[in-house]
């Protein structure tokens, strides 16, 4: 299950970088035309916003496409929440921290440059090839997690190092400021240096 709950975390933490491309080389829904065509056209019938719809249809069957992808994004990220209740438990007992530090500055420039990746790539075929071999570097790499969608759920990144003076990443809701007291008793393990805590 780990296997699948760390595909579905690649695949949200590089979705963002789909929708920029997207933005950016204007990548519509064709199948939305059709659908869009008839509320264009109901609306107009009704006298409703016709000039409007008239001059900026495209605009908002690409409007209409990006708010789909984004939709899929925040769909995919409730599964990936979901799917940690199936994750192997584990622990960290008080006082065997030694220090936490916040990895959500750590984690932005390498998540933009994805962004900025996205937007020089010319199409879609490059795209795949180029993020499906991003994909395997995260999959094999120790931590590369990082899905700022988490943070509309109320999660934070951190990094904390224990008493054996191993680094890892702790994906929670607490407000970590110190080691002292520090206690998590509901963690899931997605590998050996990355884990979510499912309390609070």
């Amino acid at each position: 299950m780990s296997y699948i709950f760390r595909f579905f975390l690649i695949i949200n933490s590089l979705s963002l970088s789909f929708l920029i491309f997207a933005i950016d080389k204007k990548v519509t829904l064709e199948w939305m035309e059709p659908f869009f065509c008839n509320i264009c056209s109901f609306a107009v019938g009704k006298n409703i916003l016709t000039e409007f719809i008239g001059n900026n249809f495209y605009s908002m069957l690409n409007i209409s496409s990006y708010l789909f992808y984004f939709t899929c994004i925040i769909l995919l990220s409730i599964v990936s929440v979901y799917l940690i209740n199936f994750l192997s438990n584990d622990s960290i007992e008080q006082d065997t921290l030694t220090n936490i530090e916040p990895a959500n500055d750590a984690f932005l420039p390498s998540y933009l440059g994805y962004f900025f990746v996205a937007l020089s790539v010319p199409d879609i075929e490059i795209f795949f090839v180029v993020f499906g071999i991003i994909a395997i570097f995260i999959f094999y790499s120790r931590i590369s997690y990082f899905n700022p969608i988490f943070f509309i759920f109320g999660f934070k990144f951190f990094y904390v190092i224990n008493s054996n003076n191993v680094k890892v990443l702790l994906i929670t809701k607490k407000e970590l400021k110190t080691t002292k007291s520090a206690e998590f008793n509901q963690l899931k393990r997605i590998t050996n240096y990355t884990f979510i805590d499912t309390e609070g």
